[in-house]
């Protein structure tokens, strides 16, 4: 086809269905204002409802990573209202499909392995440790292709550094404390500068309560803090690969001169004070408040 057929063809197409990216752009706005705001179920609704109005493989995947984020959302809010392990198996299910079918649209589209990882994770918490721990790998698989295609995604790396803070180490799996640092910090570097710039609207404080734990559990003193630095420093240099440079990232940081679980202590001080601050906290705000709090207190 010489590239004259090809624009005649593009005009066309643009002309006959200009709802090819209007719809697909209106109803996503949407659906992020329903999830701002909260309104898991209006937001399922509405995805529900406009999957046989978008055409396109791309734009269809648009609404099924959305409705992948729903259920999540959903699942996690029947469980505090005292849903039963059955009710939740079934919706975080439902949402690992939805995120499989955003896979098979757009393979290229980050977020559909990324929520596919989360409905997975949360399917692996109610069905018990030893289920979390078969369902680990194919999480580990999941996030590592989010961050090959996305490599500035942060929640990705947010997520992979509870991975591998949360899973037993060699040899029974891939767990490693150090790693899940430098993910950790990479994570929130990441979350600071996309705020920063406009591109995330809210500031996520539990980016810092979850980096909080994985130094109270690494737990190194301040002489092995700037002995293992020069480690990293070099091992992030001569490492190849998005995730594999990831994990000595906090090479490439300056860090203070206190221990772990210092400054472990000093990022939820920090985070309690500012959620504290905010008038008008929403739901996920007292959540992240309640957790840090708890997590204080446990130490």
């Amino acid at each position: 086809m010489s590239k004259k057929i090809f624009l005649v063809f593009t005009i066309i197409f643009f002309i006959s269905y200009p709802w090819a990216f209007s719809d697909i752009q209106d109803i996503s706005g949407r659906a992020d204002k329903l999830n701002e705001e909260e309104n898991y179920k209006g937001e399922k609704n509405l995805l529900l409802d406009s999957l046989d109005t978008v055409r396109g493989n791309s734009g269809k995947a648009e609404l099924y990573w959305r409705l992948a984020r729903a259920a999540l959302n959903l699942g996690d809010e029947a469980e505090k209202s005292g849903a039963g392990p059955e009710m939740l198996l079934e919706i975080f299910e439902e949402g690992e499909s939805y995120a499989s079918r955003a896979i098979e649209l757009d393979p290229d589209n980050h977020l559909g392995y990324f929520w596919k990882s989360a409905n997975l994770g949360r399917w692996g918490q109610i069905k018990g440790v030893l289920n979390a721990l078969r369902k680990a790998d194919e999480m580990r698989k999941l996030l590592t292709t989010a961050v090959v295609l996305k490599p500035d995604h942060a929640v990705s790396f947010y997520v992979l550094g509870q991975l591998y803070e949360q899973v037993p180490g060699f040899p029974i799996s891939f767990g490693n404390v150090g790693y899940s640092v430098s993910l950790g910090r990479k994570a929130i570097e990441l979350h600071e500068e996309q705020y920063r710039n406009g591109i995330e609207k809210k500031f996520d404080h539990d980016y810092y309560t979850e980096l909080a734990k994985h130094l109270y559990k690494r737990n190194w003193s301040m002489s092995r803090r700037k002995k293992e630095h020069k480690k990293m420093t070099d091992k992030y240099k001569a490492e190849t690969g998005i995730l594999k440079k990831s994990f000595y990232y906090e090479g490439t940081m300056k860090i203070k001169n206190i221990t772990d679980r210092e400054e472990a202590r000093d990022l939820l001080e920090w985070v309690i004070t500012g959620l504290e601050g905010v008038s008008g906290r929403t739901k996920e705000q007292n959540d992240d408040l309640k957790e840090a709090k708890e997590t204080i207190e446990s130490w």
